[in-house]
This record gives C-alpha cells, sequence and structure tokens, in this order.
C-alpha cells in the first residue's frame, strides 16, 4: 500500500503538475536485460523423467527449445552447458570439474545456433555448479542490470568452490547481478543449495517436478530475467548543506541515497516560473523491507522555510525491487499565489531528500526530474473539464501482445484505444505509458486471468501523469481467480486535459492539467506460498477527445521570451509534444481555437507594419551615426566598479 502525506502552509496553495517535451534517454523503449542460462548436462540428467517419454535430458532439451522459441529476436541470451565433455569416472573428475562450455555468448539470440548444440548435447559428466556461475558471470556485462538462469538435477560434485559462496562473490561485485535456479527434480539436499544461490543474489528459486513442469518455467524465468530497470540520468551528487546544494538545469539526474542522510539540490527560479521536482528511488531485487518512505522539502532564497514537503510511505515494501516515488510542485512566484513572504521571489530555491527505511540500511540508486513551467501570458485554452471519460463500452477487437517495461523511463507505448495483453510474474511491477494531448482523456481497467493453483497475493494498478504523480489507484487481493481492476465494473479515468484543471478540487481532475504521456503500472505481489507461474492481464484502454489548442506561453515579467523546457524522463520512439507546441491560443482567459492559418492571415498587416517601422529606425539610427563621426566626441560615461547592478531583486 502507498501513502501520500503532504506538509503545506496554512495558506491556499495552486498544486499543479506540467509535462514539457520529452527527449530519448540513455535506454530505449523496451530494452531488454542481458541473461545467461547454464543448462546442466551431467550424468544424472540420463535418468528417466517420470511419467514422460524419453530421459530428463530430453526433457531439458525440450525445455530449452520452447524456451528460444519465445524470446524476442534482439534478446541478449547466452547459453553455457556443464557436463557434456567428460565422462563420470574417477579419472575424468579433474577435467570434468572444469568442463563448462560457452555455446553462445550474450548477444542478439542466434535461435538455430543455440537448438543444435543443446540437441548435440550427451549427458555425461560432473556437475560444476560453482565454476559454470564464474564462468556465466564472466560473459556478462561488468555493470547493469543481468541476470544467469542455472538449471540443475542435483548438487554440485566438484566443490570446491562451494556454489552458495560462489554466489555470495558474485553479489558483492554488483547488487544486480541475479541468479534464477531451477531445481529439476532435486531433492532436499540439492534443494537447500540453490535456494542458497538464489537468495545470496537476491534472485528467485523454483521447483520443476516433471518435463511439462520445466518447460513452463523455464520460459517464464528466462522472460521475467529480461525484464529491465536501469536507473537513468546525468551522475549528479547532492550535499549535505544546503547552501553548497548543485544548481540543477531542467532535465533528469542520478545519485544515490542510503537511509541515514539527507541530501540538497538547487534550481533557479524566475518570476512567474513553476517547478515540479520528483525522487525516484530505485531498490534492487532481494533485499525485502518492511516500510520506506521518501520525503522532499523545499526551502526558498536564502533558506527561507517555505512551509512544504511531500512524501510517499510503502507498507508492503519492495519484496522484490520496485521503484518509490514522490513528487513537489512549486509556484510561488506565480503572481496571486499566497506563499511566505521568502518563498515568493525569484531566486535559488533548494529542495531535500530524505529516505526512511524500516530494515533497509543499503544505499540505493536515486532519479531525480526538475521540469520548469514558464507563466502563461495568453490563452490558458480550454475551460475546465469535470466530466470523467466514459468506459461504458469496453474496447472491442483481439488482444494485442505487448511487453511491458520495468520502469517510467521504459514503459511501454499503447497505441490509443484498444485490449492489450501479456503474462506478468509475482514480484513484478510492469509500466505502459498512452499519449494524451490537449483536450484528450482516457479510462482503462486491467483484468488479473484465473490461475487456479495460484497462491494468495496482492494486485494492484494505479495511473500516473507526466511528472510521477499518482492520480488514481486500485488494490485487492488475488487468490487464482479472475479479477478486474478497479473493482466494481468501473475504470480508472480522467477528464480531458485542459490547462484550468489544475483549479479543481477533485484530485483525479487536478492532474489532468497536463498533456504528454500518462502512465499505467501494473503490479502483482510476490504470493504467500511459492509459485513459478505467471498470471495472463489484459489491459483495456479507451482514449477519447479530439486534440484541442493548449495554453499560450508569451514573454517573462522581465521581457524575455519564454518557453516550456524539456526534460529527459522518458524515451520515446515517437516524440512526445511539448505543451503549446499546438496551435497558439488568442489573447485572455477564454478558449479561442482559431485555426492556425486564420490567425496567420490576421496578423500579417501587422507584421508588414513592424517591417517597415524597423527599416526607419534603421535609418534614422544611420544618420545619426554619421553625424556623430562629425561631432566632437562626448564626455566618457561614468565607470562601475562591478559593472551596474542589473540583478533582478535590484530592479524598482
Amino acid at each position: 500500500m502507498i501513502r501520500r502525506f503532504a506538509t503545506v502552509a496554512a495558506l491556499p496553495v495552486l498544486t499543479v503538475t506540467f509535462a514539457f517535451g520529452n527527449v530519448t534517454s540513455a535506454h530505449a523503449e523496451g530494452e531488454l536485460s542481458p541473461v545467461m542460462v547454464v543448462l546442466d548436462s551431467s550424468g544424472s540428467m540420463t535418468a528417466r523423467d517420470v511419467g514422460g517419454s524419453g530421459t530428463r535430458m530430453d526433457a531439458a532439451k525440450r525445455a530449452v527449445g520452447s524456451m528460444i522459441d519465445g524470446l524476442p529476436a534482439q534478446a541478449p541470451v547466452g547459453l553455457a552447458i556443464y557436463g557434456a565433455g567428460t565422462g563420470s569416472s574417477g579419472s575424468e573428475k579433474a577435467a570434468g570439474c572444469h568442463d563448462v562450455q560457452v555455446v553462445q555468448p550474450v548477444k542478439a539470440v542466434d535461435k538455430p545456433a543455440i537448438k543444435r548444440a543443446v540437441n548435440a548435447a550427451k549427458a555425461s559428466g560432473y556437475t560444476p555448479i560453482g565454476q559454470s556461475l564464474r564462468i556465466a558471470a564472466a560473459q556478462l556485462p561488468k555493470e547493469g542490470q543481468r541476470s544467469i538462469v542455472l538449471v540443475s538435477d542435483g548438487e554440485d560434485t566438484c566443490a570446491p568452490p562451494q556454489p552458495c559462496e560462489v554466489a555470495k562473490e558474485l553479489h558483492r561485485q554488483g547488487i544486480d547481478l541475479h541468479v534464477h535456479a531451477i531445481g529439476f527434480r532435486v531433492d532436499a539436499k540439492a534443494r537447500a543449495q540453490l535456494a542458497c544461490i538464489a537468495q545470496s543474489t537476491g534472485g528467485t528459486y523454483h521447483d520443476a517436478a516433471d518435463a511439462d513442469a520445466l518447460l513452463g518455467v523455464l520460459g517464464r524465468v528466462t522472460d521475467r530475467a529480461l525484464r529491465h530497470y536501469e536507473p537513468t540520468g546525468q551522475p549528479i551528487t547532492g550535499t549535505a548543506d544546503p547552501f553548497t546544494a548543485p544548481t540543477m538545469a531542467p532535465g533528469q539526474y542520478l545519485d544515490t541515497l542510503s537511509p541515514v542522510e539527507e541530501r540538497f539540490y538547487a534550481a533557479d527560479l524566475k518570476a512567474g516560473d513553476t517547478a515540479y521536482f520528483a525522487a525516484t528511488a530505485v531498490f534492487p531485487r532481494g533485499n525485502p523491507r518492511d516500510i520506506e518512505v521518501l520525503d522532499i522539502k523545499i526551502t526558498g532564497p536564502g533558506g527561507a522555510d517555505c512551509y512544504r514537503s511531500e512524501r510517499e510511505l510503502h507498507t508492503r515494501a519492495k519484496e522484490d525491487g520496485g521503484a518509490l516515488t514522490t513528487v513537489l510542485s512549486w509556484n510561488g512566484t506565480v503572481p496571486g499565489s499566497a506563499k511566505p513572504k521568502g518563498c515568493s521571489v525569484p531566486g535559488k530555491y533548494v529542495f531535500r531528500v530524505t529516505r526512511d527505511s524500516k530494515d533497509g540500511t543499503d544505499r540505493v540508486p536515486l532519479e531525480l526530474q526538475l521540469r520548469i513551467e514558464p507563466p502563461v501570458t495568453g490563452s490558458f485554452g480550454e475551460p475546465a473539464q469535470t466530466g470523467l471519460v466514459d468506459f461504458a463500452q469496453q474496447p472491442a477487437g483481439a488482444v494485442q501482445p505487448v511487453r511491458g517495461g520495468g520502469s517510467f523511463n521504459e514503459a511501454t507505448t499503447l497505441t490509443g484505444s484498444g485490449r492489450f495483453g501479456e503474462t506478468i510474474y509475482n514480484g513484478e511491477e510492469l509500466y505502459y505509458r498512452v499519449k494524451l494531448d490537449w483536450g484528450q482523456g482516457l479510462a482503462y481497467r486491467v483484468t488479473f486471468s484465473a490461475v487456479p493453483d495460484a497462491g494468495t497475493t496482492n494486485i494492484r494498478t494505479g495511473l500516473f501523469s507526466p511528472v510521477r504523480s499518482e492520480i488514481k489507484f486500485d488494490t485487492t487481493a488475488y487468490t487464482g481467480t479472475t479479477n478486474i481492476l478497479p473493482s466494481g465494473g468501473k475504470a480508472i479515468a480522467t477528464p480531458r486535459t485542459a490547462y484550468l484543471n489544475r483549479n479543481a478540487t477533485d484530485a483525479v481532475v487536478r492532474e489532468s492539467s497536463i498533456d504528454g504521456w500518462y502512465y499505467i503500472v501494473v503490479k502483482l505481489g510476490a504470493p504467500f506460498a511459492h509459485q513459478a507461474g505467471g498470471v495472463p492481464v489484459t489491459i483495456d484502454v479507451a482514449v477519447a477527445g479530439d486534440k484541442v489548442a493548449g495554453p499560450a506561453y508569451g514573454t517573462s515579467t522581465s521581457g524575455t521570451a519564454s518557453t516550456p523546457t524539456p526534460s529527459t524522463e522518458t524515451p520515446s520512439a515517437s516524440p512526445s509534444t511539448s505543451p503549446g507546441s499546438g496551435t497558439t491560443a488568442g489573447q485572455g482567459s477564454g478558449g479561442d481555437t482559431k485555426p492556425a492559418a486564420d490567425k496567420t492571415a490576421a496578423s500579417l498587416p501587422w507584421i508588414i507594419l513592424g517591417a517597415v517601422l524597423v527599416l526607419i529606425v534603421a535609418i534614422v539610427v544611420a544618420v545619426l551615426i554619421l553625424r556623430r563621426r562629425k561631432s566632437p566626441m562626448p564626455p566618457a560615461p561614468p565607470t562601475y566598479p562591478n559593472g551596474p547592478d542589473q540583478s533582478w531583486s535590484n530592479r524598482p
């Protein structure tokens, strides 16, 4: 469960969120994490499979073939096989305990080559699990999220090195390396060893009792290991002192944060600017915790207390990774906003980020996102919208297969109205995004299909704005029967997006005051009893409304042309339209939506007149210059030791 707490001064505060243009991040949409599969081909794999028509090795070959067929074409998957190069006699042990063959290094999967190599393998040798883990890890990148999927039908027969000690050694090299182990008809001793490997690296352990179970588990585990969440942003280091905080330009940044420190970051705000500051803590897999809190507090120029903070609390913490986001917006320099005196002037504003954790002591990645909205000096666009998008008719047609991303940065694009489906696994949090232009809104619901043998767990879905602020969510228990979120046959819906929605008292309407990418997040919790399988989900989405003119941005109060400032918040295969990039609305607060061609024609005489005036001024200036060259040199102007003071705060 996520709870939001806000501390605000006893003054009316306008809460605003705003989306600016997208800039592609370092990670492309749908990027996959590298995976190395390690397959057991030891002598014990010649045993007959229970209830099957062949050996355990035959079952493993079918499972690998099925897994390979289901991989995306560009999946970065490698394969190593141990135990296929020697026999299992005592004289062959020395060679057998180093018998680990890399069939394919980690690269875009070569499906035919891997299938040929696996089908040619003969079960015959020893079980060097520890050695195979070291070799598999060496095939993976040194940084970033990466995984090993290990299949074994027994315990290591070559120790030292002890497999669990090797796993701990690998984990010390980086928290983003995980080993997922599958025990194929193993006894209690082998199960304990494989489970220790998985737990030591933040991975998962799965039992496969027969060929059919292995066929399903291997594909699901590999598919899940490919899910990617790599924290993204320009490196930055927050300070422990607010007066030395690094000044951020709009964009996305990356720092780290422990539960015992506070970090400060600054932003320069001009008159009329509104700032939107988001902090996202990214939790690694395998580090369960009960409670995590992420808090943001803002102070004004010179350390003035703005009496404003935001925090998010997670009470069923990140059993298997994930993220927690807090967003704070500030419009103190906007005329008419009632803010403390020291926080209503242009200058340097500082954001303090702190993290509280009941169980966690680790330092985690921290994504920081800053957006700055300039003042609106022309039309605000359409009037505020209060009615939510109707979802009375469920989208028709076939369900389109999709692959959800692991973060805001890598959310998968849903192309407007339609039905989208895939499988979600325990502990996963999947991200999708829908583009809404001014005048458009959305409604959606998520169906979790029945899985009769599923363990009891929680399911959740939430809708987030382009600045990562959660608009609405719903959650309930899942016991294996079909469940729809939100419950009661309703839908999570927004009104049509309009700039003036931000003045509404209803939070859902208020958060729908910007155009851009809206994020649908779907979560399947870890079960109370272990299970390997996933749950099919279907996301029905309805997008309504036609694109209209948005707010018009003119000049700031300092007379300088002002435009929305882009951030690097999410990747995009198709760039997002920034606010105000459509037809410019007319002056005043009404919804002037004249076609752009009409406005251009209407303004043509003024453009011509302006050009004539510029020409006249140029002629006059030229004449004066010529006269001045013929006149005596005038007295020198006064000098200033430090130059004339042109700072905003010293202007009358």
